[in-house]
């Protein structure tokens, strides 16, 4: 592969990081093409925007995937390959400031949270209580439960079909679908581990879909109705937006635009806050803290068997990719990114009701707009996203 084909700005980011992690320029760009697409300007566009493409992604494709970078390397370069933090003009004197979407809750990743499920144990509704009830919902709609029985019994077919005898990962998915034990997970709790049923697990699911997923698109209606009242008002709804993200309304020395009106009153949108916090507590009312917290270790515990490099050409496919559409599931980039950003949307309603200082609220609902704006909130609907396929 000829790197002299593609845009300099590619060839000098990409090579700055393939240098720093001891691989290729071609190797880097084959990997990443399968993220941001041919390399061009717009892909180094999309490898430096965070809300488009997230930290999560890029290191799934680097750390677990083919090239296996360190994780302390993989981190240690990764502003290289993000490149400079964009900078937006918000005044009349287009004065450059710094973007404050990181003003929301941030997400652990599956290392913290599987940590954070083991040294838990308080009966609240949390960081992680939430995002054990996400996570277990979109396992659930990818069909990630029943992936362990479904992979075991192709292995069963592919070591019959070859006349060869199963391998040692045949016998870690058996442990698996047949002990199906929580015990790591809930005796933290104090609960024995064969509490797990099929019945909770469905009330669960049903709750989610009752309580949960309207109360999170109906806010984030209000909030896009909240910013249409605002921005019809002004002659400027692009420089509004850019005030809001940087937090520059009423600041001192920060200048509105000609025209621009104050913002509509928001004690609408604390009021739907707490009307979604009253729905999540009916989520993990009676056993729903256990039960999400078991799900979602047991999702994690089987996405993990996914990376293992093995199980392609155990059940016959020479890929990844292969072994995924064989088995008709979804579970990459969309996936963890849907995952992400449904709960990070989630945490952040929690703590809207925390946010009172004007100048720290409009830019907490600027980011929050951004973020809403990047999930597909019709996967959402109907009979809700802990059912079905994705």
């Amino acid at each position: 592969m000829e790197t002299n084909i593609y845009p300099p700005v590619w060839n000098e980011r990409i090579g700055e990081f393939a240098t720093s992690v001891a691989k290729t320029p071609e190797e880097i760009t084959l990997e990443l093409i399968k993220l941001v697409g041919n390399p061009s300007e717009d892909a180094i566009s999309i490898l430096s925007d965070p809300t488009t493409l997230t930290d999560d992604d890029i290191k799934n494709l680097f750390v677990t995937g083919e090239l296996k970078i360190p994780i302390g390397v993989f981190k240690k370069h990764l502003p290289k390959l993000r490149g400079p933090v964009a900078v937006v003009a918000v005044s009349t004197e287009e004065r450059p400031v710094s973007m404050s979407f990181d003003t929301l809750p941030t997400v652990p990743d599956d290392e913290s949270f599987l940590a954070s499920l083991k040294i838990g144990g308080i009966s609240k509704v949390g960081t992680t209580e939430v995002l054990s009830a996400v996570k277990a919902a979109i396992a659930n709609k990818a069909g990630l439960f029943g992936l362990p029985d479904v992979l075991k019994k192709k292995m069963e077919a592919f070591a019959e079909e070859q006349d060869e005898p199963v391998g040692k990962d045949y016998f870690e998915l058996q442990k698996l679908v047949v002990s199906r034990s929580y015990a790591e997970v809930l005796s933290v709790l104090g609960i024995d581990g064969s509490f797990m049923s099929e019945a909770k697990k469905n009330q669960f699911f049903q709750k989610l879909n009752l309580n949960l997923w309207s109360a999170l698109h109906s806010f984030n209606e209000l909030l896009n109705s909240w910013q249409k009242s605002w921005s019809d008002s002004v002659s400027n709804p692009a420089a509004m937006m850019s005030m809001m993200l940087m937090g520059q309304m009423g600041k001192a020395g920060a200048m509105m635009p000609p025209g621009m009106m104050a913002p509509p009153e928001t004690a609408g949108l604390h009021d739907e806050a707490e009307a979604v916090i009253n729905s999540i507590n009916k989520v993990f009312g009676g056993f729903g803290i256990p039960v999400a917290k078991a799900l979602a270790y047991d999702a994690t515990r089987i996405k993990n068997v996914l990376e293992n490099p093995g199980l392609p050409a155990a059940i016959g496919v020479t890929t990844r990719e292969q072994m995924l559409k064989t088995l008709g599931l979804s579970v990459g980039a969309d996936y963890v990114r849907l995952e992400r950003n449904i709960t990070r949307f989630t945490l952040a309603i929690m703590e809207f009701p925390k946010i009172t200082v004007p100048n720290e609220e409009y830019a907490y609902l600027g980011a929050m707009i951004q973020l809403g704006a990047t999930i597909p909130w019709d996967k959402l609907e109907g009979s809700g996203i802990g059912s079905g396929k994705l």
